[in-house]
């Protein structure tokens, strides 16, 4: 139930400097300037405090796939090739705040989340019916080589019916790609019924109907009946 998946080429230069300043004043003032706090963590080494231009993040995210590209830092004249691991965003305005970064290396492997893109959709029988799509894993954390991360993992629901569902087991990952997740078989993506039985609704529902009838008269009913008789 899986479509072929894109591997990761493209790569987003993104200009930084050795951050000089600390502290919250420092990263305030750093903002300011249009320079974005952040972090590469070295294995083993001491991690680099930097900060990248906020254009050229803003770039990057607008690229999409922000976390399964590999970036190229521009740092102090140097070429930096690095995975994204987070970033840290304002709670009210969404803008970033901080990055995390960790030095790109092809054969080092990595645990990733990558977002899940589903298709089929206009051919579902559930969804043609009145079903709806519900997505339950909009991202599937995956270990392989740094130089292997799919750039998303499409899952088709072409043949779902209303009650089926898309599990990890059914998705065939490329090469090379585990599925970090091993002790369950988490459910990806579901056609799922819009009516439900029993519900407060239906019950008020039955409920008014009862009332209305019971209002109606007994002889009223039977007149009615006569009344239809001769005609």
């Amino acid at each position: 139930m899986s479509a072929p998946h894109k591997h990761a080429a493209k790569k987003v230069v993104i200009n930084a400097v050795t951050k000089t300043v600390h502290g919250k004043g420092g990263a305030r003032e750093m903002r300011r300037n249009g320079m974005i706090p952040a972090v590469i963590y070295n294995s083993g080494k001491d991690s680099q405090s930097i900060a990248v231009k906020a254009t050229d993040l803003a770039a990057a995210l607008r690229a999409g796939h922000f976390f399964t590209h590999n970036h190229e830092l521009s740092l102090d004249g140097k070429t930096v090739k690095v995975l994204a691991r987070d970033i840290q965003r304002n709670v009210v305005t969404d803008v970033p705040m901080h990055v995390d970064f960790i030095p790109y290396n092809p054969k080092s492997i990595v645990h990733v989340n990558v977002s899940v893109r589903v298709e089929g959709e206009e051919l579902s029988p559930g969804i043609k019916v009145g079903g709806v799509l519900q997505l339950v894993e909009a991202e599937i954390e995956v270990i392989c080589r740094a130089d292997s991360i799919p750039e998303e993992i499409v899952v088709s629901v072409a043949a779902l019916d209303i009650g089926e569902s898309v599990h990890l087991s059914d998705v065939k990952l490329p090469e090379g790609v585990k599925p970090a997740v091993t002790d369950r078989d988490l459910t990806i993506v579901s056609v799922v019924s819009t009516r439900t039985s029993n519900t407060a609704e239906d019950e008020a529902a039955d409920a008014a109907a009862a009332t209305a009838a019971a209002e109606v008269p007994a002889t009223a009913q039977k007149g009615d009946d006569k009344a239809e008789d001769k005609k």
